[in-house]
């Protein structure tokens, strides 16, 4: 995972990138074909905080019973953009008390079910601490805060560029506040397409396994060399994040987005969906979750091969501030494949052949950086 995480006595800060599919383009659903994959420097950060909360009436709009754990979720670049949740150490069960909108966040609320019950489910005696802790008031109880946050790139910044009176161009965005203000709803807000719901479910996902010690914040960094058990650790996020990320869709996509979060930039062959597919259209039990989600669990067969953008090699994106719908037009992309088989095949061999070539190339470029970095930059310049 190409992560930064910070920890302190009751703290976790954990950050990941953002998605771009460079070659792969609908193939990559199809596991017969891989997809080139390039995790951005933007990244979407959730930090998790064990503190004291209100949870009188007034402030929490429902009541807590002894074995509920409060946890208040914020995303302060939105407006109205909190939730108040309880989550049930006994029966695993996450209940919503109250938010800004009366509305849901379908991917936090199934983020925190999934993780906690397995937090509870792999080391009980974490939730019964908390519960256990004392706050000397009984209108305050010791529960998590949530905070929420992401880089300026995942969000169109056209209007705020224009109320701060400045020119279109990637210059200007050096002007815009670090993490600034959207002045839109999480409904509203017009996004660039990084894969932003990938890096929460992720970010999200690390950050609550690091904070009650399921995992160690220093196997969390996919940049750097792996030893088994790190790779068994990235592992797990990676199987958490997916299975919550589908269930929150939906549907069993092809998990690109999420493997950038975990991964950064890489060759990418999807899961088979068989892995979740029982799992889709209800909420597993505890055992099951534990189950489909190990790093044991053989169904999850994606395939993650390490690639280098070449030195020297710039993507820049146009924030073109229009949206198109993916899955309908995937679908529409699915639908002619399946009415058009001979011509289909032939085009997606070749386009994965093209995709390889291009693949092969930057290991190639790569490669002659190491070899002969001098020399490589003096042909590129």
């Amino acid at each position: 995972m190409t992560a930064a995480t910070a920890t302190g006595p009751s703290i976790t800060l954990v950050s990941a990138p953002g998605k771009v599919l460079a070659v792969g383009g609908y193939l990559v659903l199809d596991r017969s074909h891989s997809g080139l994959v390039v995790g951005t420097d933007a990244c979407l950060y959730a930090a998790v905080q064990t503190q004291s909360l209100d949870v009188s009436r007034e402030t929490y709009a429902g009541t807590i019973g002894d074995q509920d754990v409060p946890i208040v979720v914020v995303s302060p670049q939105f407006e109205s953009a909190w939730w108040k949740y309880t989550f049930n150490a006994k029966s695993n069960t996450l209940s919503q008390i109250d938010s800004a909108s009366q509305d849901t966040n379908n991917f936090v609320r199934i983020v925190l079910h999934t993780t906690l019950a397995l937090v509870n489910k792999r080391d009980p005696k974490k939730l019964q601490a908390l519960l256990a802790a004392e706050t000397g008031s009984s209108e305050h109880r010791v529960g998590l805060k949530i905070v929420l946050a992401a880089d300026n790139d995942f969000y169109s910044q056209r209007e705020i560029l224009e109320k701060m009176g400045l020119e279109l161009t990637s210059r200007s965005l050096a002007s815009v506040p670090a993490m600034a203000a959207t002045g839109k709803t999480l409904r509203s807000v017009h996004k660039t397409g990084l894969g932003s719901s990938a890096s929460l479910v992720t970010s999200l996902v690390a950050s609550l396994l690091v904070h009650f010690g399921i995992l160690d914040k220093k196997g969390i960094c996919a940049d750097t060399e792996q030893s088994s058990s790190e790779s068994l650790s990235l592992q797990l996020i990676h199987n958490v994040a997916q299975y919550a990320h589908c269930l929150a869709q939906g549907k069993v996509g092809s998990g690109f987005d999420v493997s950038a979060a975990v991964y950064g930039s890489h060759r990418y062959r999807r899961f088979s969906p068989s892995v979740l597919g029982a799992a889709m259209g209800n909420d597993s039990d505890a055992v099951e979750l534990v189950r489909i989600t190990s790093p044991d669990n053989a169904g999850w067969d994606s395939e993650v091969v390490p690639v280098q953008v070449p030195p020297g090699l710039i993507l820049r994106l146009a924030d073109v501030d229009a949206g198109s719908n993916t899955p309908s037009m995937v679908k529409k992309v699915l639908f002619w494949r399946e009415t058009n088989p001979q011509q289909a095949n032939a085009l997606w061999t070749s386009l994965d052949e093209a995709n390889n070539r291009i693949r092969q190339l930057w290991d190639d470029l790569s490669s002659a950086h190491y070899r002969d970095s001098a020399d490589y930059d003096s042909a590129i310049n």
